[in-house]
């Protein structure tokens, strides 16, 4: 099966789906909150990304972060563990 699209019945495989869950310790109320959180050099500062639900506000915020300095290689190994956390 191909999924096309994250709408209708596959609308809880987006990132942005509205799903609270933990991950290291915070609860989250999606992945995308989670994942960009980790961006964040400070871990307190990623608490600041458990009190937003607008998943696109999150990940603007996200944009903006300054990024720990192994976030290229770190990267898509924690999109991998907060997915395998969310499902």
């Amino acid at each position: 099966m191909v999924i096309k699209s994250f709408r209708g019945e596959h609308r809880f495989l987006s990132n942005f789906y509205q799903f609270p869950f933990e991950y290291e310790g915070l609860t989250y109320p999606n992945s995308e909150a989670a994942f960009q959180a980790q961006k964040c050099i400070d871990p307190a500062d990623r608490m600041q990304y458990t009190q937003i639900k607008n998943p696109l506000r999150v990940k603007q915020m996200g944009k903006r972060e300054q990024l720990r300095p192994d976030w290229g290689e770190v990267s898509y190994d924690i999109m991998d563990a907060v997915l395998h956390q969310k499902f």
